[in-house]
This record gives structure tokens, C-alpha cells and sequence, in this order.
């Protein structure tokens, strides 16, 4: 009787752990499961509720694409969607890498997908928002935009307006209710009816919007190039204010917000390219705090948001931050060693954020510890050696490819070079399950793990 008894208790403690863990795994995919945006929710937080990559992680797949993938993967139901500069839009399994299908646009895919409502809906280089069937991508509605392409910078050396070869990304789609909301290189932002396509706002702002548009309640916040922050009504498109940041119209270099703002509580971060991180009152517009000491770099990319600490990436300061949410204070700065341009991913315990050397770091978020580095195929097998072995520039050999250029276009064209041969990462990282994935300017899409 007594070792019935025990079995039955045994027996009974197993079925209740079992219900608990698949509960919590129910908890932890319901945070991804049905709908996905850029930097994971409508809020653009980036905090995932993952097993943490501690040790430093292999491959578990790679997926081979025709040109750069700038674009940032989202997951959906265990599928990964990511555009690459190879016009396509990719549906992949996030299991073994198989691609299930792929769409073909006229321009690169710059932009990351939003997935809601069994559509997979991006922008394209070709001027179309598309929105593709989730299950077999095939087209459910597009939209027109006025045109995209590059915001233009005075080229400082003769004076003429050229594309910025910094300017990376296309705006990305998010979601609330039965609309979808996004940027465009035509001023716009707009927001279209999720089941037909049709436009049911658009508001216009002084520049390009490559900014990709963060949601607060009723309230939709987003940068433009003319270097504003705009709180738009989200169901008429009426601004609720805006804020002009620092503008350099003489040389365009302290120019614009290029960044993605991330919300929480009431309250909206985000960086320009003036050199300073700021936080605002979505409500109001106030100026909660701001915080310009960042060497002087421009603050591109989205912070991620953890309990008390927000975490991002500057450019030239080649640095991932932590900062206080409460004052903007830097808690602490972790080199990436080159220009970093991605946004960072969180879970309970790590940060995991690309640089341009073709590495991804994996940092403690309590004290910025660098646990691991990955380093790409084409940051292996870098032609170029513009970075060393160690990650970190070598500026003799710059100077010398650069010997001779005297235009903007040639400078680009060395840069978009080195970046391709580097396997620069600029597109920002996604974790679930343990897995991380991301894509490459070596034109991989990767997925790593430390579960191997």
C-alpha cells in the first residue's frame, strides 16, 4: 500500500509538473505567437521571454540569400519572415531553415514584415506596401506610396545632394486594431485598413519617414528625417504634438531621426541623429529627460526595454548603453567595436546586439559583460580585412582603399563593399526558445544557438 501510495504521489506530481511546463511554454509562445512586429510588439520593447544564449552559440542553420539582409526577421507560429536586398520576402522554418516560400517584389526589402491577421504585410523599394497571404505568400492586397529611396545628404566634398549610405532601413509596418501604420520615403506616414489595403489616414511630415512607427494606446509616435518626433492620433492621423530635435541644415550631418521610438507607460524613447537620446511624455509631448553623452555619435538604432534600464546602440561611439529609465543616466558602455546600427534583443539576462565587423554580441545586461561574440561567414572569410582578427578597424588600411575617392557615390560604394565582405550586422536580432535569428550583409540569415 505504501509504495502505491508513493507511486500515485509520484505519478500525480509529474502530471502537475507537466501541466506547469507546458502552461508556461503556452505564456512564453503567446508573446509571439499570431502577431509580430519589429522589435517584437506594437511598442517595439524587443524584450522576448526566452532561455538566454550564455555560452557562445553555433549554427543551427543558414539561409542563403541573393544580396545584403538588412532587414530584421520576425516570428510567427514557428516561422521566421525577412526581407533581403534580393527583393524577396522570406518564409522560413524556424525549425530546420527550410525555406516555405518566398515572394519576389521590384526592389530591395529593406524593411522588417509586420505579421497580423494571417497577412504578412512590408514595404519595398519598388514604392509597394505589400500584404501577402501569412500561409503561402501569395498577394492579398498592395498599396502605392509616393516612391522610396534614400534620404539625401550634402556630400561634403563638392556640395551636391546624395543619397546617405547610412540611411539603411525602410520604415516598418505595426499594428493596432484592423489597422496597419507605417512610414514612407514620400513624407508620409499612413494607416490602411488591414483587410483591404484602403487608406484610412495619411499625415505628412517635413521629410523622408524611415522611421518605423511605435503605438501607445491611441497614439502613434514616429521619427522623420526632418528631424522631428510626431505623437499621431491613431485613428484620424491628427498630430497630438511634435518635437523638433537638434537639425543641421549647413552640412546635414547632425541631421534627422533615423531612429525607431520605443514606448512604455506613457512614456517615448528615442534617439536622434543629433547626438542625444531622448524621453517624452506620449500624452503631452513634455520632455521627460535627455541624455547627449554618447561621444558625439549619433544614436540610430531602437532601445529595448527592460524593467528599470532601457539598451541601445550608437554609431561612432562603436558602444551598446544602459540606461537608467528614469533619468537617462549611462549606467554602462560595452565597445561593439565598429558602428552599430542594429537594435538590440533582450531577455531576462542577456542583451544581443550586431555590429558593423560582422559580430554579434551577447552581453550581461547587469553589468555589460560581453559573454560571447558570433562572428559571421563573411566576417570569417573577409577579403578586405578592413577589421582585424580582434573586431576592431584597421584605419591605415581605410585610409588606403579610401586614397583617391572624391565623391560620396565612391565612398558609398567602398563602404557598401565592406560591409558586404565583413558580413556586417545591421539587422537587429530576434530570440525564442533559445534560438537567436538574424540576418547579415553577407546575404545569410542565420539561426544560432548554445543548446548544441
Amino acid at each position: 500500500m505504501a509504495n502505491y501510495q508513493s507511486l500515485t504521489t509520484y505519478f500525480s506530481f509529474s502530471l502537475f509538473f507537466l501541466f506547469f511546463l507546458n502552461s508556461c511554454m503556452h505564456r512564453q509562445n503567446s508573446d509571439i505567437e499570431g502577431t509580430s512586429v519589429f522589435m517584437k510588439d506594437s511598442r517595439h520593447t524587443a524584450y522576448y521571454h526566452s532561455s538566454s544564449v550564455k555560452n557562445k552559440p553555433e549554427i543551427l542553420w543558414k539561409v542563403k540569400t541573393g544580396a545584403q539582409v538588412i532587414s530584421s526577421p520576425v516570428l510567427v507560429d514557428d516561422v521566421v519572415y525577412i526581407g533581403s536586398e534580393d527583393h524577396f520576402l522570406y518564409a522560413i522554418d524556424a525549425a530546420n531553415g527550410a525555406v516555405k516560400w518566398k515572394y519576389q517584389t521590384k526592389g530591395p526589402v529593406n524593411s522588417t514584415p509586420a505579421v497580423a491577421q494571417g497577412k504578412v504585410m512590408f514595404l519595398s523599394y519598388d514604392g509597394n506596401f505589400y500584404a501577402l497571404d501569412q500561409t503561402d505568400g501569395k498577394v492579398v492586397w498592395t498599396f502605392k506610396t509616393g516612391g522610396e529611396s534614400k534620404f539625401k545628404v550634402k556630400d561634403y566634398f563638392n556640395g551636391s545632394f546624395q543619397p546617405d549610405f547610412w540611411d539603411f532601413y525602410l520604415s516598418s509596418a505595426n499594428v493596432l486594431d484592423n489597422k496597419v501604420y507605417f512610414g514612407s520615403s514620400d513624407s508620409h506616414v499612413y494607416a490602411l485598413d488591414i483587410e483591404t489595403g484602403d487608406l484610412v489616414w495619411s499625415y505628412k511630415t517635413g521629410a523622408s519617414v524611415h522611421s518605423s512607427p511605435a503605438i501607445w494606446e491611441n497614439s502613434v509616435v514616429v521619427g522623420s528625417w526632418d528631424s522631428k518626433v510626431y505623437s499621431l492620433d491613431a485613428h484620424t492621423g491628427k498630430e497630438n504634438w511634435s518635437y523638433t530635435t537638434g537639425r543641421d541644415t549647413a552640412q546635414y550631418i547632425w541631421h534627422g531621426v533615423q531612429a525607431s521610438p520605443s514606448v512604455e507607460d506613457g512614456i517615448a524613447y528615442v534617439g536622434s541623429r543629433d547626438a542625444k537620446f531622448y524621453a517624452f511624455d506620449v500624452v503631452s509631448g513634455d520632455t521627460l529627460w535627455t541624455n547627449n553623452n554618447f561621444d558625439r555619435s549619433w544614436m540610430p538604432g531602437s532601445a529595448s526595454i527592460g524593467d528599470k534600464k532601457i539598451y541601445t546602440g550608437s554609431s561612432d561611439s562603436f558602444s551598446f548603453f544602459s540606461l537608467d529609465k528614469e533619468t537617462g543616466k549611462i549606467d554602462y558602455a560595452t565597445k561593439t567595436k565598429s558602428y552599430t546600427f542594429s537594435s538590440p534583443a533582450i531577455d531576462r539576462e542577456m542583451a544581443y546586439i550586431g555590429s558593423a565587423n560582422g559580430r554579434l554580441y551577447g552581453i550581461e545586461k547587469k553589468d555589460g559583460n560581453i559573454k560571447w561574440e558570433f562572428q559571421t561567414l563573411g566576417s570569417r572569410n573577409d577579403t578586405l580585412k578592413v577589421f582585424t582578427e580582434t573586431g576592431e578597424r584597421d584605419i591605415e588600411k581605410l585610409k588606403s582603399l579610401e586614397a583617391g575617392i572624391t565623391d560620396m557615390p565612391g565612398l558609398s560604394a567602398l563602404y557598401k563593399d565592406i560591409f558586404i565582405t565583413s558580413g556586417a550586422v545591421l539587422s537587429s536580432p530576434v530570440i525564442f526558445d533559445q534560438v537567436i535569428f538574424f540576418g547579415s550583409s553577407d546575404g545569410f540569415i542565420y539561426a544560432i544557438t548554445d543548446k548544441l
